[in-house]
């Protein structure tokens, strides 16, 4: 995407912004909720609260291609390096898969794992060097290696400041660990792929840091952003030592039991592969007064669902006619 898409699509989403905070003074309702850790594509600073959940699916879409005709570089074949002209084609579906559990009122254990449909593939071209290829069959002579997307995660969310209702933010603290096997999608400096074993996938781990806020505005608006460094293993291999990200999201009341949800991420790992400027708009409806599912698309294109039981603390609020 182009800097000039980049910036068309942020002034979007700060119009976007601005609609919804007019619409919430004007909206004559009030409500609660039970308290959600995750936005479409964003954390929240608020914790689940001691026993409460959060289960989420999702599917994004996923295509990259790196074609370097012209260059040959490095390939171990069977223990043996030669060199010959590699393609790299990644046209997927990642499928992130998350469960959060309130181990008290201010610490969230978040387990998950991320998948993908296949269609992540490392082409060797000339692959008997016979120099057959031709473009009348571009089977000839190639060799295709499927190779393996997917990621398992661990991590730890903790509020280190809670909603007192002062009028000051709720902040938290939070941290994954995220290893499986990743796509060999980035150079090194020599302008060849990381990975010079096509076979046998390329394996990662990555630790991915961050501190969100949560601001409340009334009983009807609340916004909230994030900022986060991702460092992974396969970066170490590249000029690009860490990621860092940054994500803004906000939620408004459009009834007494549902909320439009809008957000923005900036970059997010998923895999060990990184989805950019990835904007999420989602309805979330209240069942109960201590579950609520939401249902969010997303720029890729793709889709999330999210279903939440509310902890002890948000039991706690029950009758008190509190929106978040």
């Amino acid at each position: 995407m182009s800097a000039k898409n980049r910036i068309r699509n942020t002034q979007y989403f700060i119009y976007m912004l601005c609609t919804l905070f007019l619409i919430s003074i004007a909206l004559p309702v009030s409500a609660q909720l039970p308290t959600v850790s995750q936005l479409n594509t964003i954390q929240t600073a608020e914790p689940l609260g001691k026993g409460g959940s959060s289960t989420t699916f999702g599917l994004l879409q996923y295509a990259k291609v790196d074609l370097l005709p012209d260059l040959s570089q490095r390939v171990d074949i069977g223990g043996f390096e030669e060199s010959h002209r590699v393609t790299f084609e990644i046209e997927t579906f990642l499928v992130p898969v998350r469960f959060a559990y309130g181990l008290n009122d201010e610490l969230d254990l978040l387990l998950g794992g991320t998948f993908s449909t296949g269609g992540v593939r490392k082409i060797v071209h000339d692959f008997y060097n016979t120099a057959a290829e031709n473009n009348t069959d571009p089977n000839v002579n190639r060799r295709v290696y499927e190779q393996p997307l997917f990621d398992g995660i661990i991590g730890l969310k903790y509020n280190i400041k809670p909603d007192r209702n002062d009028n000051l933010p709720s902040i938290s603290v939070g941290g994954d660990v995220q290893f499986g096997f990743t796509a060999d999608d980035r150079l090194n400096s020599d302008n060849e792929f990381l990975d010079h074993s096509p076979a046998d996938g390329f394996p990662f781990m990555g630790v991915n840091t961050y501190l969100v806020g949560t601001q409340r505005f009334g009983d009807l608006f609340k916004v909230h952003a994030g900022v986060g460094v991702f460092l992974t293993s396969k970066a170490l291999k590249t000029t690009d030592f860490f990621t860092l990200n940054w994500q803004v999201g906000t939620e408004v009341a459009v009834s007494d039991n549902m909320w439009f949800v809008a957000d923005f991420s900036r970059e997010l790992p998923y895999a060990g592969v990184h989805v950019t400027n990835l904007i999420g708009l989602t309805l979330r409806y209240e069942i109960s007064n201590t579950l609520a599912f939401q249902l969010g698309f997303n720029s890729r294109p793709g889709f999330l669902f999210n279903l939440t039981f509310g902890g002890e603390e948000t039991q706690a609020l029950e009758g008190e006619n509190l929106l978040f």
